[in-house]
């Protein structure tokens, strides 16, 4: 079953895209927006996955969610800016 998948703090939806970029960018993995990228890239793939397993195909078009927020913007994107390694 696919869940909503959205920011989970007040602080994150206001951010602009170039803050989430510059949080990508940031070496230190405990980085709160880069964490909240992560979580927010991981739920959207659980449904992507989920809807599949359930289509039994994977459609042509599958990114109907339009984002809200920077944020979402960038976690949605089917190729990051760069790689982000959060371990």
């Amino acid at each position: 079953m696919t869940q909503v998948v959205s920011p989970m703090a007040p602080q994150f939806i206001s951010l602009t895209e170039a803050e989430v970029l510059a949080a990508l960018d940031d070496p230190n993995t405990a980085n709160p927006i880069a964490v909240e990228v992560a979580r927010l890239i991981a739920g959207y793939g659980e449904n992507f996955r989920a809807h599949v397993q359930r289509l039994g195909y994977i459609p042509d078009s599958f990114l109907r969610v339009k984002p809200q927020t920077a944020i979402e913007a960038v976690a949605m994107r089917p190729s990051p800016p760069k790689p982000f390694n959060n371990q």
